[in-house]
């Protein structure tokens, strides 16, 4: 099966995954992206889609908050696979590195000042071709899949013209900065546009430049958290919008070259219960503030972020050979189901959904809403992938810069 050549939070390449030649497949990152893919539709069923919005009290309403600060790790999750891929950018070579276990431009390569696979540094064309491959992975199904379901949709639901239906799905093509349901899209497309001189970045710096930049912003989120309970948020810090998935893009790499020992580890997961429970205790410990996740670095978070990533990057250990192919295989519709999955939950399978009485229902009814999501969500993935997507990114790779 050919899967999309780049990350874009969801959708990892065969050869980027596989590593260089000869080297078995890195599994654990299908299933870092499996995993996120899970929690996306399980977060957006208990605290968007749901056909009622039930205001649940006592341990229930304590069940959904641990439940959604825990799902909400999905979106850092998507940030640190995307990073520890991308940021293997090398200008030097003739494209984008191969994840070799060591550093793009590091070992005998550097020392010997370049090899077969070395360009010319000043040349455009590595930077060409690592933009046009994200293109068409990351940009070319977001046209596809949104705009083709955004039209439907202005046609059918709301009944518009076509002039008025192509007006709407161009505006929301593009204008969904913030606030659409794609937001992630507008935003992994910044990241990869700087991901060249980010990946230049981290490599200079190396091992102690890499690790003091995730203390600096560690000790930033830190003081922000403090400065917003205390009631005097640090507004400057807030004009930079997803400043705290920058710093999950960068971590993701980091976490891969230079990985914490063995015992950090397990120090990081004995912390994790207590970091997410006071995620989710902050709203009610101090009234006004919001549940700190998401799009928002704070240490807490990111502790129960980094112990999710950790976990399923270095201690779970995959030796079923089926196994190993039905995650690589469900890995590679990821981005197109969450793509998708949003429109098809709230539109076509939510309105269905029986409605809630108690929270024992809004349970039993949340899960039959994710298990009828994501099955639906992978049959048009599955389709729409073979007759659509795939086709038109053969077509486009064909093309000569």
């Amino acid at each position: 099966m050919t899967m999309p050549d780049s990350v874009s939070g969801v959708a990892v390449s065969d050869a980027t995954v596989s590593g260089v030649a000869g080297r078995p497949r890195d599994v654990n990152y299908d299933l870092l992206r499996v995993v996120a893919m899970c929690l996306v539709i399980g977060v957006h069923v208990i605290n968007n889609y749901m056909p009622v919005k039930m205001t649940l009290a006592g341990s229930a309403e304590v069940t959904r908050s641990v439940l959604f600060a825990l799902f909400m790790v999905c979106n850092p999750l998507f940030i640190m696979v995307s990073g520890r891929f991308n940021l293997t950018f090398d200008a030097g070579r003739l494209g984008s590195t191969r994840s070799s276990g060591r550093l793009p431009g590091s070992g005998s390569d550097a020392r010997a000042g370049g090899g077969a696979g070395q360009a010319d540094p000043s040349s455009l064309a590595p930077y060409v071709r690592y933009y046009y491959k994200r293109f068409i992975s990351l940009i070319v199904p977001y046209l596809l899949y949104a705009g083709g379901m955004g039209f439907v949709a202005y046609l059918v639901i709301d009944h518009r013209s076509v002039g008025g239906a192509v007006s709407g799905t161009l505006f929301d093509l593009f204008s969904g900065y913030d606030d659409s349901v794609y937001w992630f899209v507008f935003m992994l497309a910044g990241f990869v546009l700087a991901t060249p001189f980010l990946a230049a970045m981290m490599r200079t710096i190396g091992r102690s430049g890499a690790w003091l930049l995730v203390g600096l912003a560690a000790a930033v989120a830190a003081a922000e958290q403090i400065c917003n309970l205390a009631g005097y948020p640090l507004v400057f810090l807030q004009s930079f919008p997803w400043r705290g998935l920058l710093v999950y893009y960068l971590l993701g790499f980091v976490l891969e070259y230079y990985p914490p020992s063995a015992r950090a580890r397990y120090g990081l997961y004995a912390l994790a219960p207590f970091a997410l429970a006071w995620t989710v205790a902050t709203p009610h410990l101090f009234t006004g503030q919001q549940v700190q996740v998401g799009r928002t670095l704070t240490v807490a978070f990111a502790i129960v972020v980094m112990t999710v990533f950790l976990f399923f990057r270095y201690d779970v250990h995959i030796t079923s050979a089926r196994l190993r192919k039905a995650i690589i295989w469900l890995a590679g519709y990821s981005y197109t189901i969450y793509l998708v999955h949003s429109p098809l939950s709230k539109v076509l399978i939510g309105p269905r959904m029986p409605t809630p009485t108690n929270g024992w229902s809004y349970a039993g009814i949340s899960v039959l809403m994710f298990g009828a999501t994501l099955l639906a969500a992978l049959l048009f993935a599955v389709i729409a992938d073979t007759v659509v997507l795939k086709p038109v990114q053969r077509l486009l790779r064909k093309v000569r810069l």
